[in-house]
């Protein structure tokens, strides 16, 4: 690079990586970082295929689901991830950039060609994702080493590995044998705007236990749901508040908006106003790697209940800035841990504190941005 020159990054993603409904915000919140710290940024699509490719990898998918009559991971195996490869090594060999950025893209890294440098990032291992996500369970023995070897190569080409929590970054390191050195966490940040300061709350009045997510289930809607209600048998004022679905249940207890855009400004606002004027995150997830809704919350101070589950404590302190139970606890184990906070108004202060101040040093894009900006530097320096 001579002096004076920008550094270019090539982004890898399916959409332009300013697509700010990627991946919940987040692609574009690290676009977003980058060109803030001076970066120029080459967007590099990936995962396009023909027709015939399409059809060939179909037909594989349904050869082995004939075969063993299990699932397949579709995404992770040895021939797309040749196809994909071969398509980003003539990519790249065009390209001007400096340094590779991957985010999640692990058959794309498997066989490429490249003599730039690769930053991979992801919030979990693929490995760890296996019988955890219901999107990936159910794959056969075959497919799950497939799995895990498309993923080996692609940590292989790497030059660098980011995990957005320890729970990812270790499990990279015991699994795969990643030497410690190849490997950081970075946090991700929140993906809505952030207030400059957190209301103070005497937390006197009604209490508000916000859900908000798109996934239920997943992250313990129902359980979150006979929580409240039982402290609302014990005499307590409190509300549950459902921001993003639609719960197959009703209840006095539950006041449900469906859906908001952040996109729309209006709806954007509605979101944060909801958040202002909320007491308590409320979702005891099943299974989580790095949930932005927690770093949104961090940043209004609002203390998180939620289960001790995947990359959850990367951004949730149990006894600091919120609550972690196992996943074994039920409605009534939150509900009696929950009530030792309302008999104690000032723990729910200092809690509220704790966790903007997390936000403000660990779980914003600014940190994520100079982090990021040391580790391209460092790289390109060798």
């Amino acid at each position: 690079m001579t002096a004076g020159k920008k550094i270019k990054i090539a982004y890898l993603c399916t959409v332009a990586p300013k697509d700010r409904k990627v991946w919940s915000g987040t692609f574009f919140r690290m676009y977003e970082s980058f060109q803030n710290r001076g970066f120029e940024i080459e967007w590099i699509e990936v995962g396009k295929y023909t027709d015939f490719e399409n059809s060939l990898f179909s037909r594989v998918e349904n050869l082995y689901k004939k075969l063993f009559q299990r699932g397949f991971n579709k995404n992770h195996f040895l021939l797309k991830a040749f196809f994909a490869s071969r398509k980003l090594t003539a990519k790249l060999k065009n390209s001007s950039a400096d340094i590779v950025f991957a985010p999640t893209y692990i058959a794309e890294l498997a066989f490429v060609k490249t003599n730039k440098p690769i930053i991979y990032l992801s919030d979990a291992t693929f490995h760890q994702l296996l019988n955890y996500y219901g999107a990936m369970s159910g794959f056969g023995f075959a497919s799950k080493k497939l799995t895990v070897l498309v993923e080996k190569l692609a940590f292989k080409k790497a030059e660098h590995l980011v995990f957005s929590s320890e729970w990812a970054a270790d499990h990279a390191v015991n699994f795969y044998r990643i030497p410690l050195q190849k490997v950081d966490v970075i946090k991700f940040g929140s993906n809505s705007a952030a207030p400059d300061k957190i209301i103070q709350k005497d937390y006197s009045g009604e209490i508000v236990f916000l859900f908000l997510g798109i996934d239920w289930n997943r992250k313990g809607g129902q359980i979150a749901l006979d929580a409240v209600k039982i402290l609302r048998e014990r005499n307590y004022s409190v509300k549950f508040k459902v921001v993003g679905c639609v719960p197959p249940v009703t209840d006095p207890v539950m006041e449900v908006i469906p859906f908001l855009n952040k996109n729309n400004p209006d709806e954007a606002q509605h979101i944060l106003d909801i958040l202002n004027n909320s007491e308590f995150v409320f979702m005891p997830t099943r299974a989580d790697c790095t949930p932005i809704s927690f770093c949104e919350a961090a940043s209004y101070g609002l203390p998180v209940i939620s289960t001790d589950t995947g990359g959850v404590s990367a951004v949730v302190e149990n006894g600091e800035t919120g609550i972690l139970l196992p996943p074994s606890a039920t409605a009534k184990d939150y509900a009696d841990q929950i009530e030792i906070l309302l008999k104690a108004p000032e723990k729910i202060k200092a809690m509220a504190n704790k966790a903007r101040l997390k936000y403000d040093n660990e779980l914003n894009w600014n940190v994520w941005g100079d982090k990021m900006n040391t580790l391209i530097m460092n790289l390109l320096s060798k």
